[in-house]
């Protein structure tokens, strides 16, 4: 059984961790007294250790505070106040591992105990495993929290928000994830904010007309990520007049912000109008955020204005050596400017980085072919077919690869199988493919 002892200490954890945006609201640390109390008895040496532990809680002196609930969990290992106190403690070190086994021993002491369940899943949550968090926050939105109904309601809807953002992390779920955000606005009011979130969960989970409820209510509540999110949406859906009404208030709301021009440039990009999207991107002013120069090289590649994506991607992947999708746009530039050499090798990387990039393969392979590694040409072509199925450029592809390498057998099969595809849309490869038939086959 918990004593109201942990008042004192769980004051402190909603001042520090728990939605700091709280913490002016959270009343002052105090200690509860039954009024059947009886005279307490001298206090154990893991009770003094606790007590001493506290204090240096609440001064946040966390390495020392650890060191003294090691050994008072280690005397009293039963005490579910030690163990909360203990994985206190180590949330603020960081050990992370160490902090959810803590809080896991005074969640198994006390399972009624909000408080601790809530702790224990946040720690789940920073330590990257949403999963976990997500088992435990469910169990947690169950419990009853301590204190008035103000801070009953406001304790739920911290762990009602905590259930949505592991939720949404684990990224298989978004209409639970979605229905968690709304009752942490229901029962804490979290403002617009939170009705944006719920409806860009809503809108991954498909539901368009719900997402459009929430984002619009949101970006009439004047939400930045309300309007960017609805802009978005009535884009996706082409309803470009209202999308662009949403874009004028966002602009008007946020004149500064670059993030406007990026919505420009998508909404006109959505309707065809690359060339007007390019000139919005590069209205931003300098320096120019990577985000906004990835945006400017995708619509430099697909206006077909290869040596300027180049110019753009170079920088980037220079600081993102590890990103798979710049390396994968710089080769594709490279490619569309024959510079065949160079483009093997950006894609080649891209695939070491990630990969399953299906489009990847087929860049790799003309890259390579052109480059006459006719090998490495049909290595690609086999691995894109676990993504991909052939088409007449790839049996063409792989065809004169192996009748390069004088491999005739295996050329004349898949000049067979181009020409049974290809239905005459590849006369002068058509033509190839039965001339060079005639040559390697027996007769």
């Amino acid at each position: 059984m918990v004593t109201n002892r942990f008042i004192v200490i769980r004051a402190v954890l909603l001042a520090w961790i728990i939605w700091p945006a709280l913490a002016a609201q959270t009343p002052a640390p105090h200690k509860h007294t039954s009024p059947t109390a009886t005279p307490t008895p001298t206090p154990s040496r893991a009770a003094n250790l606790l007590l001493e532990a506290e204090t240096l809680l609440q001064s946040r002196q966390f390495a020392p505070a650890e060191e003294k609930l090691k050994v008072a969990v280690t005397e009293d290992a039963k005490n579910p106040q030690a163990w909360f106190d203990l994985g206190f403690a180590q949330s603020h070190l960081d050990k992370l591992t160490d902090a959810a086994a803590a809080y896991k021993k005074a969640v198994d002491l006390s399972p009624k105990w909000f408080e601790a369940s809530l702790n224990l899943g946040l720690v789940l949550a920073r330590a990257n495993d949403p999963a976990s968090a997500v088992t435990i926050l469910k169990h947690t939105v169950e419990l009853i929290p301590s204190g008035s109904a103000a801070n009953v309601s406001a304790a739920k809807g911290r762990a009602w928000l905590a259930l949505a953002e592991a939720t949404e992390a684990v990224n298989t779920d978004p209409q639970s994830a979605a229905a968690a955000y709304d009752k942490a606005s229901e029962l804490h009011a979290g403002g617009p904010e939170l009705l944006a979130k719920a409806g860009l969960q809503l809108q991954k989970a498909g539901d368009l007309a719900g997402a459009e409820a929430h984002l619009q209510k949101s970006a009439e509540a004047g939400d930045s990520a309300g309007m960017a999110g609805l802009i978005n949406l009535l884009a996706v859906q082409k309803r470009y007049a209202d999308a662009e009404h949403w874009l004028q208030k966002y602009t008007a709301q946020n004149p500064q912000d670059a993030n406007a021009s990026v919505q420009y440039a998508r909404l006109l990009a959505s309707q065809g109008k690359t060339d007007a999207a390019i000139t919005a991107l590069q209205s931003v002013a300098p320096p120019v955020p990577p985000e906004i120069a990835r945006e400017l090289a995708d619509l430099y590649i697909s206006s077909k204005r290869y040596k300027e994506a180049e110019a753009t991607l170079h920088p980037l992947v220079e600081k993102n050596p590890q990103d798979p999708q710049l390396r994968l746009s710089l080769g594709i530039s490279l490619l569309y400017q024959h510079n065949y050499a160079a483009a093997e090798t950006e894609l080649i990387k891209a695939l070491q980085l990630k990969s399953d990039i299906p489009d990847a393969y087929s860049y790799l392979a003309d890259a390579a072919y052109e480059n006459k590694h006719y090998e490495l040409t049909i290595r690609v072509l086999e691995a894109r077919t676990k993504f991909l199925p052939d088409t007449p450029r790839t049996f063409f592809l792989r065809a004169t690869s192996y009748d390069n390498l004088r491999a005739y057998k295996p050329a004349a099969e898949n000049y067979h199988r181009f020409l049974e595809v290809a239905g005459g849309k590849f006369p002068d490869q058509e033509f190839q493919a039965r001339h060079r038939l005639k040559a390697i086959e027996p007769q």
